[in-house]
């Protein structure tokens, strides 16, 4: 890219089915990029089967390549995809896979082979040990990469304790879009939701899942008095238990909500008085992330969360922390930031921490510095 040419980019991404999640890669096009996003027909997403639309706009091409194991994303294995790369002639290949899947190692052989640069994303914020397969290809993959892009702190740490040495940037894998998360009117969200208009309400908006720590949650509203609702936004494996803790401890005083499609998420979120995620680490599985803490935050809402992973890090604030696992201590932050109002100066600072953070042209213009800087400093590799 030296003296101002820029190459061409592939992205290999099974992310991008999802239309909205192309955006970063619309902007990095208008950075001056053509890029070839190639993505699989369909992928299954939170109980439906998400269908890809080919499309090409500026200098942005999507296309879909076939491939076994769609939906597994260790598994996905992209057919043809050398074929497709090496008509497409990229000056850089970036895998969004995580560096254990066949869809990764993949992108990576085919850079090799048409001696490229390459680089990956990576939400592994805990080391885990995989398949033996994938432990004997993670070192040559790794060694093969040029730069890789990694969503939290922790997963700088596995990629080093790992052995991989090449340049790395914190950066997320989406950005949210400041025209739908904006401030809106409390009152006006929660009659579109067909919720009650008077009163504090708290959410949470996720799977239901144990690491998810919503009991925590359910604990620490039901010590707040009669005066907060919970709204418990999402589905998955603990729902029955979810409600009949609801029953005992929050009789009349839990809504249910379904899962939403995205262009409804900033109702929801504008409807409540605070969004908190109470996520607990396991033996497996710590946040990696928590998008909806940024799309809250960019929404003008209180946010508050665990110690869990990368929260803190989204937050930035220890105020709106508390220890992962302890109710009494959530309870304790939901009474003097909700109930007694002392979020009021804080939610403007979040909000503009999510748009300097988390926006999408501030994740689409620090994915495109970062891979300028690997394609600058590296020679194409034989």
């Amino acid at each position: 890219m030296r003296g101002g040419r820029f190459p061409r980019l592939a992205v290999v991404s099974h992310s991008a089915v999802e239309e909205s999640y192309r955006r970063k890669w619309e902007l990095v096009a208008q950075s001056g990029w053509e890029v070839l996003l190639l993505v699989p027909p369909a992928w299954p997403e939170a109980g439906r089967m998400i269908r890809a639309r080919p499309v090409s706009r500026g200098r942005l091409t999507v296309e879909t390549v076939d491939g076994l194991w769609a939906g597994h994303v260790a598994r996905w294995l992209p057919f043809q995809l050398f074929r497709r790369l090496s008509e497409f002639r990229p000056g850089l290949i970036h895998a969004e896979e995580e560096f254990f899947s066949l869809s990764c190692w993949a992108a990576s052989r085919s850079a090799r082979s048409l001696g490229v640069p390459f680089t990956f994303f990576t939400w592994e914020n805990i080391r885990r040990r995989y398949r033996l397969l994938q432990e004997m290809m993670v070192p040559r993959l790794l060694s093969r990469a040029s730069g890789a892009l990694v969503g939290n702190r922790d997963g700088v740490r596995v990629l080093r304790n790992r052995g991989f040495r090449g340049p790395v940037a914190i950066v997320p894998q989406y950005g949210v879009d400041p025209r739908e998360f904006r401030p809106r009117p409390r009152v006006a969200c929660r009659r579109a939701m067909g919720w009650p208009v008077s009163g504090k309400v708290v959410g949470f908006v996720g799977r239901f899942v144990p690491e998810k720590g919503i009991g925590t949650l359910v604990f620490a509203v039901a010590r707040l008095g009669p005066g907060v609702r919970l709204v418990l936004a999402g589905s998955g494996p603990m729902e029955a238990e979810l409600r009949r803790m609801a029953v005992k401890l929050l009789p009349g005083r839990t809504i249910f909500q379904r899962p939403l499609p995205r262009s409804r998420m900033p109702i929801l979120l504008g409807a409540l008085d605070a969004l908190v995620l109470p996520s607990r680490t396991t033996a497996v599985w710590k946040e990696q992330f928590g998008r909806v803490l940024a799309e809250a935050m960019a929404c003008g809402r209180l946010v508050i969360g665990s110690s869990s992973g990368e929260i803190p890090a989204v937050i930035s604030d220890p105020r709106l922390v508390f220890r992962e696992g302890d109710g009494a201590g959530l309870a304790g932050k939901l009474d003097a930031m909700v109930m007694r109002g002392g979020a009021r100066r804080l939610t403007a600072r979040l909000r503009a921490r999510a748009l300097a953070r988390y926006s999408e042209a501030s994740v689409s213009s620090r994915t495109h510095l970062f891979l300028k800087s690997v394609v600058d400093s590296t020679h194409p590799r034989l």
